[in-house]
């Protein structure tokens, strides 16, 4: 198996099997980060393509630092094709928070624990984020998935950084509902099938 330093060498050369081996190892990854941001596998391929095509003509401007390097650039790009895939689709609307609205707190909704969220598979997981609104989705995934600071965020995405929290702060309290929601049914269910037995 190549290494990821000889891949992205390999690529930078236009050896096809260097490029083969970047997008059979990284596809996958970048495809569960795509489609958190987008939020359907239809649209998650488009800009998996696009991110590849991207990567294959800019690979000239990696600069190899140590292993994971290639991947944390490949995730860079992704993330920015997909956010600009939902701008162009005019799917992002982030609200910028004005000065009357800054003290507004966002709906109070009671969080889940984190034995309720433990109970929860990872896919059930991301698809209550995925179903999150395009805006929330975003900015939550920027911030809790990605790493990105409020700052950043703004930067990235034309807004102020308190329109950043706000966001977040609506995203966390919407995911909140659903899996209260979520789990509630399945007791309801649980229940059922005990007294039906």
């Amino acid at each position: 198996m190549m290494s990821e330093r000889d891949i992205s060498r390999g690529c930078k050369q236009g050896k096809a099997n260097a490029q083969r081996a970047l997008f059979d190892r990284y596809s996958p990854i970048l495809m569960a980060k795509i489609f958190s941001y987008v939020g359907n596998d239809d649209d998650a391929k488009d800009v998996l393509q696009d991110t590849f095509i991207k990567a294959y003509t800019t690979i000239d401007r990696f600069a190899w630092a140590g292993d994971g390097s290639l991947q944390a650039w490949l995730t860079r790009i992704a993330v920015n094709t997909a956010i600009n895939f939902l701008r162009s689709r005019k799917r992002l609307v982030v609200t910028t928070v004005s000065a009357t609205d800054m003290d507004d707190p966002p709906d109070v909704v009671e969080e889940a624990t984190v034995d309720e969220v433990n109970r929860l598979d990872t896919s059930t997981i991301l698809e209550m984020v995925a179903e999150l609104p395009d805006g929330y989705r975003t900015v939550f995934n920027l911030y809790c998935l990605d790493g990105y600071s409020h700052k950043e965020i703004a930067e990235q995405l034309g807004i102020n950084e308190k329109s950043s929290s706000s966001q977040l702060a609506r995203a966390k309290a919407l995911l909140a509902q659903k899996i209260k929601k979520y789990l509630n049914e399945q007791n309801n269910d649980y229940h059922y099938e005990q007294q039906y037995k």
